[in-house]
Formats: structure tokens, C-alpha cells, sequence
């Protein structure tokens, strides 16, 4: 990854963090390095849309925390639990959209992957978290592993997926059969969303902002 590009993510990680020292340093080194106004304006926007994605995604944790809190409510006994799932992370590659589905062409593969994660996710039994290079720079950043394998080489080892913090999959999307063995699910386990056809969140660019 070179300097400029470092600088622009750094740009938008501080904007995502709320550090303004840390924008102000990431500034000054972006114009040194004589990064136009414009791509600096644009990292500084990316970074606000990261910082309404953490505070959505927060607002749904806390609210699953409060319904579960309530629905022990005038019951002693009732016990709050809340089950471990694994957490299953792709860092995509800079697109526009991870759908498969935008610009002139379809990408079957990409579409495919896109409709897996959906139904894994609504399974119950994943937490599927995906993140853009051109859209959510700062996850590359904050995931050390991720930061590491980007410092050593160029972007074509994109994409990297993670099951539990621990690298399953490099360089290209792994088939059906592989990433269900990766997570430990079967199929039955997710036909039923598959069957449904429900293609919610796996639309083009689906909470990504499309450019």
C-alpha cells in the first residue's frame, strides 16, 4: 500500500474515530504529499459514512441488549442470555458495491457470495460483518491481521475472510461447500432463507452508499 493511499485511509479512520488531532496530523501529511483538496474531501466523507454505520449497528446491539432485559422483566427467575456466535468478517476488495448485481455486467460468483452471506446471516447462527476497501477503510485499518497483509503486499490479496479472528480464505471467494465447512454449518441449517429468495440486504450497494 503506498504512502498516499495510507493517508487517505487515515483521513477517514480519524474522522470515523472522532480524533480531530489525529485529522489535523493526517491532513498536513496528505497536502505534503500533495493530495488533491478533492481526494481529501472525499476520505473525510467516507469517514462520516463509517461513523453512521458504527452508530446504526450500535443502536441494534443496544436494543437487542433492552429486549432481552425486558422480556425477563416480572420473572425472577427468567435468565438474560445471550448465545456466542461466530463471527464470520470479508474484507472486499475497493468496488463499488459488493452485490455482484451493480454496473453494466452481473458478476454470477459475486452475486452468489452475496446471496450465501444473507441467508447465513439471517440463519441465526453467523454474525456476518463485510467491509469495502473503498467504502469502509477504517475496518481495514482497525484489524491488525488486515493491516499487516496489506502492508506486505498490494491489494490483490483481497478478499480476506475471517471466521473468529482467524484467516480461513485469501485472494478469492471461497464456493458454497467451502465456506459452510469453514463455519461448521450444514446446509439445512440455511436453505430455509435460501429457498425464501430474500435478497434483503444483498442488493446493490446495500448499506455501502453506491459512487
Amino acid at each position: 500500500m503506498d504512502k498516499r493511499t495510507e493517508e487517505l485511509i487515515a483521513i477517514g479512520a480519524s474522522v470515523g474515530a472522532h480524533c480531530q488531532p489525529c485529522l489535523e496530523y493526517h491532513i498536513k501529511a496528505a497536502q505534503e504529499l500533495n493530495i488533491s483538496p478533492e481526494e481529501i474531501n472525499q476520505a473525510i466523507e467516507i469517514g462520516h459514512m463509517i461513523e453512521k454505520g458504527a452508530m446504526s449497528a450500535m443502536r441494534k446491539f443496544s436494543k437487542s441488549i433492552t429486549d432481552n432485559l425486558n422480556a425477563g422483566t416480572g420473572n425472577k427467575k427468567a435468565a438474560v442470555s445471550f448465545k456466542v456466535l461466530k463471527v464470520l468478517k470479508v474484507y472486499d476488495p475497493a468496488m463499488c458495491c459488493s452485490s455482484g448485481v451493480c454496473g453494466a455486467e452481473v458478476d454470477p460468483a459475486l452475486a452468489e457470495f452475496a446471496a450465501l452471506l444473507n441467508a447465513i446471516d439471517k440463519s441465526g447462527e453467523v454474525k456476518v460483518e463485510r467491509y469495502n476497501l473503498s467504502q469502509q477503510p477504517k475496518a481495514f485499518v482497525d484489524n491488525h491481521k488486515v493491516k499487516d497483509i496489506l502492508s506486505e503486499g498490494k491489494t490483490e490479496v483481497l478478499p480476506l475472510i475471517f471466521v473468529d479472528n482467524d484467516l480461513v480464505f485469501k485472494s478469492a471467494y471461497p464456493s458454497r461447500e467451502e465456506l459452510l465447512k469453514a463455519l461448521g454449518l450444514s446446509d439445512a441449517q440455511i436453505q430455509a432463507q435460501a429457498d425464501t429468495g430474500d435478497s434483503a440486504g444483498a442488493g446493490c450497494c446495500a448499506g455501502e452508499g453506491c459512487c
